[in-house]
């Protein structure tokens, strides 16, 4: 394996370990707030949801026209 791709790998390993220490218990908190004040359903899981908004932002770059931000509105309870 090239050395630029070596690199690549350990900064994506990094960046991954920063996101479960650091962003997924505040991503928790946030939609227990989000359940208490009755704005989401119950149920939806912080790794799960992180994930899937990750896994939907991959290629953006690539395609004008998708935009990921569309997931936003996606936990919101219908009115």
């Amino acid at each position: 394996m090239p050395p630029s791709e070596c690199s690549d790998d350990a900064g994506f390993e990094t960046l991954h370990a920063y996101f479960l220490d650091r962003l997924l218990p505040v991503c928790a908190q946030l939609l227990d707030a989000a359940v208490a004040s009755g704005e989401i359903r119950s149920g939806v899981d912080a790794y799960h949801l992180m994930r899937g908004i990750g896994n939907l932002c991959i290629g953006t770059d690539s395609d004008p026209r998708y935009d990921a931000r569309v997931l936003v509105a996606g936990p919101r309870r219908p009115r």
